[in-house]
C-alpha cells in the first residue's frame, strides 16, 4: 500500500498501533492506515498473541510487530508466523541486532528525552544509519502508549539519515499539526484513538483520518 497522500500532495505514513482486536485493525486499514501495529511485549496492556495479526490477510496495510526483549531469532520467527512486514524495536537493541533482523524491515525507536542535546540524539541515530529503514521518535524515556507528546522545538534542525516517524500523544486534535512538522515521514498513533488501552474508538479513528485528509495548516 502506498503512503497516505495529504491534500498538499505530500506523502505521509499513518500507523495505528496497539491494536488488539481484528475488527478494529480491519477498520483502521479501510479508513486509510498504512501500517497496523501489534505489540508483543507481555508487560503491555496492549499485548496480543501472534495469532491476532496472523489471522488478518489481504488488508491494504502493512503489519508491524512491536518487540522489546525478544532475541533476534525470536523476532524473525514471529515475523514469519504472523506475516509481519516490519519490526519496531523498543528495547534499545544495538545496530548488529537490527541487522540480524534485517535492516530493510526494522523501525528503530529513539527517545529524544534521554539526550541532553539534539546533537547527542543525532549521534546515536547516526550509529544506526545502515541498520534500520525508519527511525521512530517517542516521548518519555522508555515504553510507549502513555499519551505524552514530544516538544516540537526539539525536532527543529534535527537531521536523520533515514525517514522519521513521530509518536507520542498523537490524536485527532493534534495529528494534522504534527504531520506538518518538517522532516516527518509518518505518524504513529496509539492511545489518542482509544477509549481504553487496546480498545480503539471508532469515532476517534474516523475523525483522525477525516482531519488528515483535509487541507493542513502551515
Amino acid at each position: 500500500m502506498s503512503p497516505t497522500v495529504l491534500p498538499c500532495g505530500r506523502s505521509l505514513i499513518v500507523k495505528i498501533c496497539g491494536l488488539t482486536r481484528p475488527r478494529e485493525a480491519v477498520l483502521a486499514a479501510r479508513l486509510g492506515a498504512d501500517w497496523l501495529g501489534f505489540i508483543f511485549h507481555p508487560g503491555s496492556p496492549r499485548y496480543v498473541a501472534l495469532a491476532v495479526p496472523a489471522s488478518l490477510e489481504g488488508l491494504p496495510a502493512r503489519k508491524v510487530g512491536v518487540f522489546v526483549h525478544q532475541e533476534a531469532g525470536e523476532v524473525r520467527a514471529a515475523m514469519d508466523a504472523a506475516g509481519l512486514s516490519m519490526a519496531q524495536l523498543h528495547g534499545g537493541q544495538d545496530p548488529e541486532f537490527c541487522r540480524r533482523v534485517g535492516a530493510e524491515r526494522v523501525i528503530r525507536v529513539f527517545w529524544p528525552e534521554r539526550h541532553p542535546t539534539r546533537e547527542s540524539l543525532m549521534e546515536e541515530m547516526h550509529a544506526f544509519r545502515d541498520a534500520a529503514a525508519y527511525f521512530l521518535l517517542d516521548a518519555g524515556t522508555s515504553g510507549g502508549g502513555h499519551g505524552r507528546a514530544l516538544d516540537p522545538a526539539f525536532l527543529e534542525g534535527l537531521e536523520s539519515p533515514v525517514p522519521l516517524i513521530l509518536a507520542g500523544g498523537l490524536s485527532p486534535e493534534n495529528a494534522a499539526r504534527a504531520a506538518a512538522l518538517p522532516g516527518i515521514a509518518g505518524l504513529d498513533v496509539n492511545s489518542g484513538v482509544e477509549s481504553a488501552p487496546g480498545v480503539k474508538d471508532i469515532a476517534k479513528l474516523e475523525a483522525l483520518f477525516h482531519l488528515l485528509k483535509q487541507e493542513q495548516p502551515s
